[in-house]
């Protein structure tokens, strides 16, 4: 299921004001952006607004205003998500609560939270809440070291984190500047604050449990640290084989491959993967918008554009073409939305209750 499988969204820093006729409408949208779910309200009042739109270097970014409510996102609701994603909420005020794999996160004013996208989910808001909240892949947060993302959990970041103030700090003084930036200043400053967003949520983590999640596997930790980052720096080349690594890291190849074995992942699916990723990213970018569909493929590693397109098809359910227009969905006009030139962030929505979280 693609983000925007039911209508288009502009990139930033133009954002779409998706104002419902309807409760059904509401859903629909909130659906697109967000996690698809059921809703529970618990006080009165119609659907209210809500802004969104793409990131440049892959994602959705949307502001909310929620009423008091229940959202349940069961495995009926996630299990068609395409891709694996995170979502994060940047609580600007109110409160509630997020639970996930058996833990919940309380959170108020100033915190953030994390979840993944594609496990079951429940989220209560207790007082309305102003929302930032961002759908980002999980190889945009953590980077493409797939152990990182075997070990994610959901996490919050208090209100009392120097890197959580500085993220507010950034909404609140960069993000109104966006629509004044150049192109290629709004994807330098994504970048900036999907790190900051990274780093918060490292700094939720104690450490000492992290410590203890990691697999007591075979191979030394440290070599697998400089694999992945290797890997990742040449992963759009593509002569990139196992004996490169070996060579990299003075080691064999049989070593190599006992590593990912270790780490319960094959070497060519690792590649893949991350490969495809790339792609994804590419074809969602404006950045990338006058590039072909075989030069994508071709600049992220991929010797062969038919082969490229199969295991796109395969992976997300869609040609690289079709995903690029949009999944096939017909095309619904874009309105011009309002852009951060607001102190407000773009939370003038004149409800107080939101669909989902």
């Amino acid at each position: 299921m693609s983000l925007t499988a039911e209508f288009e969204l502009p990139y930033t820093p133009t954002f779409r004001d998706l104002s419902p006729v309807g409760l059904g409408d509401w859903e629909r949208s909130l659906d697109g952006i967000v996690i698809p779910g059921d809703i529970r309200f618990s006080d009165s009042g119609g659907p209210g607004q809500v802004r969104a739109c793409r990131l440049t270097g892959g994602g959705v970014l949307a502001t909310v205003r929620l009423g008091h409510q229940e959202v349940n996102h069961d495995q009926g609701h996630v299990s068609a998500l395409a891709g694996d994603d995170v979502i994060i909420l940047v609580a600007l005020s109110g409160s509630g609560a997020i639970s996930q794999q058996g833990k919940t996160l309380s959170f108020h004013r100033g915190d953030i939270t994390y979840r993944r996208a594609r496990l079951p989910s429940h989220a209560v808001i207790t007082e309305t809440a102003n929302l930032v909240i961002l759908r980002l892949p999980i190889a945009r947060l953590l980077g493409h070291v797939v152990s990182r993302h075997a070990l994610f959990e959901p996490r919050r970041a208090d209100s009392s984190s120097a890197i959580a103030r500085m993220i507010h700090h950034f909404i609140d003084g960069v993000l109104p500047e966006f629509s004044r930036m150049s192109i290629d200043a709004v994807t330098a400053a994504e970048h900036a604050i999907v790190s900051l967003l990274c780093a918060a949520y490292y700094e939720a983590t104690d450490n000492s449990a992290h410590a203890e999640a990691v697999p007591r596997k075979s191979c030394n930790a440290l070599r697998w640290s400089h694999l992945c980052s290797y890997i990742t720096a040449n992963i759009r080349n593509s002569e990139l084989d196992v004996s490169s690594c070996a060579t990299a890291l003075g080691v064999s190849r049989r070593y190599i491959h006992k590593m990912f074995e270790s780490m319960g992942v094959h070497y060519r699916t690792f590649i893949l993967q991350h490969r495809l990723e790339g792609c994804r990213s590419d074809l969602l970018s404006p950045v990338c918008v006058a590039h072909s569909i075989e030069s994508i493929a071709y600049r992220n590693g991929f010797k062969d554009a038919a082969h490229f397109s199969r295991r796109f098809h395969a992976r997300y359910g869609v040609t690289p073409r079709e995903f690029r227009r949009g999944n096939g969905a017909p095309s619904i006009p874009l309105e011009k939305g309002p852009d951060w030139s607001s102190r407000e962030v773009g939370l003038g929505c004149n409800g107080d209750t939101v669909k989902s979280v």
